[in-house]
């Protein structure tokens, strides 16, 4: 009677009729939260507030913008503007500037990283847990159980002892895999330094065709000077005056069109070197008064190429990689045997210390993995295949690089000649045009059609002239040289090495400064 007593107590009904209270209040705050927030729990965090209301909004804020400063190479580097840059000398700061040499570099720093990752599987591991707790339990009569703290420290170690080669193999693709990005490393630098090459050579060329365009302008001047002489005098017509002043105006034309594309080649350039596209270079003109030479046939080239392209020999480390991987994939469905140890102390109040220890050999043999094994397998398989026929085509790529740079740089070379001629004729042919059109013996057109046939005869011989060194720059990245290539006696230094000759001036291996005006001259001249 006396527990029947404490159940129907005044002070446990009370203690009901609030907790019913209070449970119907907490329920109808829940619905009415419900009915007036229901849309928000569409977005109960707000995560669309700042987003469009429909398609075609723009959506970034000026919040969103950061504040992005120029690469901290670019910051550090310091330009001589009054300093004519060779292109060894740009190439050397394209490799220490380009960000495309800074991340291949992290890339093959992370994949050594992966080689050390594979080569850890060797070593066990070894783990400290510590649990700290409290805890306290209080019965619906009022009765507490006392306080229990409890502090459990345990050191485990588990260690991989036999896996069948999975190890092995994943570690062989890792090790794979840091060769191709050895490789990766070299055909980025080759990339940069061919970049630089082409940027610099048609800078070259923007020089010269700009003075060709002035002398254009020059010798289009000097026609309307004729025609306006012969006008008053009255031996033209004004007809004569109209043709001269438009190939005037064409040929400023021409030539303003040329400043502006230096402009934009001069950027390039620039960005292919690693500065800010607005930074002035002058450079050192490239001898072009020797033709350049080849030292070797096609077909040792060719076999240069195969055997040292970086990009080909990437895609062969791929391949190892690939077959690596396949190999680690097959293992995984064979069984591997674990050692496991493990050491554990109990402190718990009034207990006292509890001490457990283990140690043991686990045997895991995947049975049925759910076909999991059977399609990675596949798939590996299948990435193997693909490696084999990238490779192949980056042979076939490789081959056709170095054939047609071979025959560009020599249908360049040998076109040489012959523009000189046209040159030196051409230039004969307008004197006398120049002359016969004072006396009354040539017309206007017979002066504008010599000044033309002049302008491009020039125009031809300096892109041939240049288009020689450009092919053999190329020639040399398609074989797999850094820098220029080797195998030329009139190629350019190369920036990776400091092939300088043992006594010789310190700017004896650079290329000849010579003035852009003998590019013209066909006579022969001594190699620098």
């Amino acid at each position: 009677m006396r527990n029947r007593h404490a159940i129907f107590s005044p002070d446990n009904h009370q203690l009901r009729v609030k907790s019913a209270i209070l449970g119907l209040a907490i329920a109808l705050g829940l619905f009415g939260f419900s009915n007036v927030y229901a849309n928000s729990f569409d977005d109960p965090f707000g995560v669309n507030a700042r987003l469009p209301d429909q398609p075609g909004v723009k959506a970034a804020q000026r919040a969103d913008f950061y504040t992005i400063s120029a690469p901290t190479a670019v910051q550090k580097q310091k330009i001589a503007t009054r300093h004519e840059y060779s292109l060894a000398e740009l190439s050397a700061l394209a490799l220490s500037n380009n960000p495309q040499t800074h991340s291949v570099w992290a890339s093959l720093r992370a994949q050594a990283a992966s080689v050390g990752i594979s080569e850890a599987a060797w070593l066990p591991k070894l783990t400290l847990n510590a649990s700290a707790q409290q805890s306290q339990s209080t019965t619906s009569t009022g009765f507490s159980i006392p306080t229990q703290r409890i502090f459990a420290p345990n050191l485990s170690l588990s260690w991989l002892l036999y896996d069948f080669g999975q190890r092995e193999a994943g570690i062989a693709a890792a090790k794979a895999g840091l060769v191709a990005a050895r490789f990766a490393n070299d055909q980025t630098l080759q990339t940069v330094l061919s970049s630089v090459a082409s940027a610099y050579y048609q800078s070259l060329a923007d020089q010269v065709l700009i003075e060709v365009d002035k002398r254009s302008v020059e010798t289009a001047q000097k026609a309307l000077d004729a025609a306006q002489a012969r006008y008053r005098s009255g031996q033209a017509t004004v007809s004569d005056l109209y043709q001269a002043k438009a190939a005037l105006a064409q040929a400023e034309g021409t030539l303003a069109t040329a400043e502006q594309t230096q402009l934009q080649n001069e950027g390039a350039l620039a960005s292919a070197v690693g500065l800010p596209v607005d930074t002035q270079l002058r450079l050192a003109p490239l001898q072009t008064r020797i033709d350049p030479k080849l030292d070797a046939n096609v077909k040792s080239l060719l076999q240069q190429a195969i055997a040292q392209n970086p990009n080909l020999q990437n895609a062969q480390a791929q391949v190892a990689q690939a077959r690596a991987t396949l190999d680690q994939t097959e293992r995984a469905g064979l069984p591997s045997i674990s050692l496991g140890a493990n050491q554990g102390l109990r402190f718990q109040q009034s207990l006292g210390r509890t001490q457990t220890n283990s140690i043991g050999l686990t045997l895991s043999v995947p049975l049925f993995t759910g076909f999991d094994q059977h399609y990675q397998t596949a798939q590996a398989r299948a990435k193997l295949a693909e490696a084999e026929a990238n490779r192949d085509t980056t042979y076939q790529s490789t081959e056709l690089a170095v054939w047609q740079g071979y025959y560009a740089f020599r249908g360049a070379v040998v076109a040489i000649p012959s523009a000189r001629a046209q040159v030196e004729n051409a230039n004969e042919a307008l004197k006398a045009v120049q002359a016969q059109y004072k006396v009354g013996y040539a017309t206007i057109q017979d002066l504008l059609t010599a000044q033309s046939t002049l302008a491009t005869a020039e125009v031809t011989l300096a892109q041939n002239a240049l288009n020689a060194y450009t092919a053999l720059a190329k020639l040399g990245a398609a074989i797999g040289q850094l820098g220029s290539p080797m195998f030329s006696e009139h190629s350019l230094l190369d920036p990776t090495t400091a092939a300088v000759s043992a006594g010789a001036a310190p700017n004896d291996h650079l290329p000849d400064i010579a003035p852009t005006s003998h590019l013209y001259d066909h006579k022969e001249q001594s190699q620098p």
